[in-house]
């Protein structure tokens, strides 16, 4: 049976040729019109250069792709991050009942202002 991935139109080689093709074919258009443009001239002197903002998209896209790497290594968790009481050598057991010390001291929490109130009440003579 055909898993989702060798289903999908994304996933077929056909796809990924004609979509690669697109982009090239779209890079190459917006480069050319620059010749048809012709007499563009921009604020700075760099920026009037033939082909500057294609390769100007080009090196912020491929810095974007090294940070979201970068980000990407810092930011990962180990594959059993999230397991409960499953361990290995290496990684020591989650804290358990963390939860519930959490819930006991806001019940104390209660409780306490629960009797404070009380005791006010009986100071000054009972319900109002």
């Amino acid at each position: 049976m055909p898993t989702d991935k060798e289903t999908d139109w994304i996933y077929r080689e056909s796809t990924k040729k004609l979509l690669m093709r697109l982009l090239l074919a779209g890079c190459a258009i917006s480069v050319l019109l620059e010749f048809v443009l012709g007499g563009r001239k921009g604020k700075f002197d760099v920026d009037g250069w033939f082909g500057f903002y294609a390769l100007l998209g080009f090196v912020s896209c491929t810095l974007m792709i090294f940070a979201a790497k970068g980000l990407g290594l810092w930011l990962k968790v180990p594959t059993n991050f999230y397991e409960d009481g499953k361990t290995d050598d290496n990684n020591p057991p989650p804290k358990k009942n963390i939860a519930k010390k959490v819930a006991k001291k806001s019940t104390k929490k209660k409780l306490a202002k629960k009797a404070t109130r009380k005791m006010t009440k009986k100071r000054e003579g009972g319900s109002r």
